[in-house]
């Protein structure tokens, strides 16, 4: 969603317990070069800083860029891009995606992200279960792009609860 448009800052923000296994089950490898779309108040940014990635947190709430900005000042590996993470320019460099973008886009995302010539190796994206087991029936819609199934979250994993429950869709360059 892009800044000029009209639209709710709807928010589901994942619990940081959730994070960490989310991360954990990522298995993230120091020094890797890992986005963080749609960052809000960077759950999963400290996770995977935590396990030691550079991470690129995209986030367009300027309260909640503001927010980043002040909570990783002191964590040089970490990078906060106030934008749009539909449209913002992706790394020219082998990247992956740890992430919980906002369920809105999550097909746009996901065209763009497997889009030649995006250097993405990997993404888990938490997304709708519904939609996640959409897309494990249907393929990616993308030749040399696998996709499959993660850990489950429950409703209880955000605050405030989103309406449905959640998985991780795993996206692997074949």
């Amino acid at each position: 969603m892009s800044a000029g448009s009209v639209r709710r800052w709807g928010w589901h923000r994942l619990q940081p317990e959730w994070a960490e296994r989310v991360v954990s089950a990522t298995r993230v490898r120091p020094g890797e070069l890992v986005l963080d779309l749609g960052a809000g108040t960077g759950a999963l940014t400290w996770q995977l800083a935590q396990a030691g990635a550079r991470v690129l947190a995209v986030e367009l709430h300027p309260g909640r860029v503001a927010a980043l900005r002040r909570r990783f000042a002191d964590r040089p590996q970490v990078r906060i891009i106030s934008g749009d993470l539909v449209a913002f320019r992706l790394p020219a460099r082998p990247f992956r995606v740890v992430a919980n973008p906002p369920y809105a886009v999550r097909a746009q995302l996901q065209r763009r992200l497997l889009a030649h010539p995006s250097r993405m190796y990997a993404a888990d994206l938490v997304l709708p279960r519904a939609y996640v087991h959409r897309v494990l029936a249907q393929g990616t819609g993308r030749p040399g792009w696998q996709a499959t199934g993660g850990l489950r979250l429950p409703r209880s994993a955000f605050q405030p609860p989103p309406p449905v429950d959640s998985a991780v869709l795993q996206l692997r360059r074949r």
